[in-house]
């Protein structure tokens, strides 16, 4: 057993029993706190969740494309629904590999497939910190340190209005990895602060679930919008920089709690904050549903188009999902430490 295996193992109880807790703790309360928020309520936030996920897909559709790969929206959507099943698998590599596996099945670069999720991943976050910002006005009255959050997001903004100099760091890293010469290429300024703000526009979306729950207990349209989209992209970063449990467990919550805390207390803020992780989990639900339906759908398209086999765009979706599988369970060849390898050594060729 591996140390981080042993890690993510003694965590589980210790971060369960924390959130536990603190819902414990305000059990006297918890009840009326869910009779304030009620269904509708609940089934808005739910909707919204459920459909956050799709400024990311066109922004990592925009970064593939400054890559040199520009695919319709059908084969896009394919891959990258597939890839995200890995999301849940334990590490934050096999979308990566998802991807490179099935590019090499459709005769793409991998490299190139599995440097569009590293880059479109580091984004997505920077436009996440970007988000956070919106919470400032609300939080620094009363800790003037989250005034710190400025300069990071400012040295994260560098590399996306200056892509060549990044570029020539990555080929200093790659000649050091022995992955070959000269700078890597990336997307241009244009089209990395494009993608970095549609994903920008996937954060606002998702976070106006948890604006929702905070101005059922009385807190100001601008506090709750600027707290809740805000503290909701801020604790994402947060647990997706854990590393230790799946899906940022705890960290999130409390990050997200954290922010709330200027706000709300007591029972509201334990109900908002759980009730935030149950209709993301919910949201993505309908969302994977629905994604299934679309991706049955444009197979059918696919294989209805003029020049397809009867059956061979079913057989290849197939095959993607088989690719996918395998190469989070074996890495096909393809591990952590040679994935890594491949994405620095992004260079528009065949990988």
């Amino acid at each position: 057993m591996t140390a981080r295996r042993a890690l993510r193992i003694a965590c589980y109880p210790l971060v369960v029993g924390l959130l536990g807790w603190q819902v414990w703790r305000v059990r006297a309360g918890l009840a009326d706190s869910l009779r304030t928020v009620g269904p509708t309520r609940v089934a808005v936030c739910m909707a919204l969740t459920s459909v956050a996920w799709i400024p990311g897909f066109f922004s990592w559709r925009l970064v593939l494309a400054g890559l040199g790969t520009r695919l319709p929206v059908p084969v896009a959507y394919r891959m990258r629904f597939l890839a995200m099943l890995t999301n849940y698998l334990p590490g934050g590599v096999w979308p990566a590999v998802a991807l490179a596996v099935q590019a090499r099945q459709r005769g793409l670069p991998p490299a190139r497939f599995a440097g569009s999720f590293v880059v479109g991943h580091a984004l997505a976050v920077l436009a996440g910190l970007v988000v956070g910002l919106l919470a400032l006005p609300v939080l620094v009255p009363g800790h003037p340190a989250w005034w710190l959050l400025v300069p990071v997001v400012a040295a994260g903004l560098a590399p996306v209005l200056a892509p060549r100099q990044l570029g020539t760091l990555l080929g200093w890293a790659r000649r050091l990895l022995r992955r070959g010469t000269g700078p890597v290429p990336l997307p241009d300024r244009r089209t990395l602060a494009g993608a970095t703000g549609v994903a920008a526009a996937g954060w606002l979306l998702a976070g106006l679930h948890v604006a929702v729950l905070a101005a059922a207990f009385g807190v100001g349209t601008g506090r709750a919008l600027a707290v809740g989209i805000g503290g909701f992209a801020l604790s994402v970063v947060a647990g997706g920089v854990s590393f230790v449990l799946p899906q940022g467990l705890g960290a999130r919550e409390v990050a997200l709690g954290l922010v709330l805390s200027s706000v709300l207390t007591g029972p509201a803020l334990v109900t908002v904050v759980a009730l935030s992780r149950v209709v993301v989990t919910a949201g993505e639900a309908l969302g994977m549903a629905a994604g299934f339906g679309l991706l049955v759908r444009y197979g059918r398209a696919e294989a209805a188009a003029p020049g397809a086999p009867a059956g061979a765009q079913a057989g290849a979706g197939a095959g993607a999902a088989a690719g996918a599988g395998a190469a989070a369970g074996a890495g096909v060849g393809v591990g952590t430490g040679s994935e890594a390898g491949a994405v620095v050594g992004v260079d528009g060729r065949s990988g």
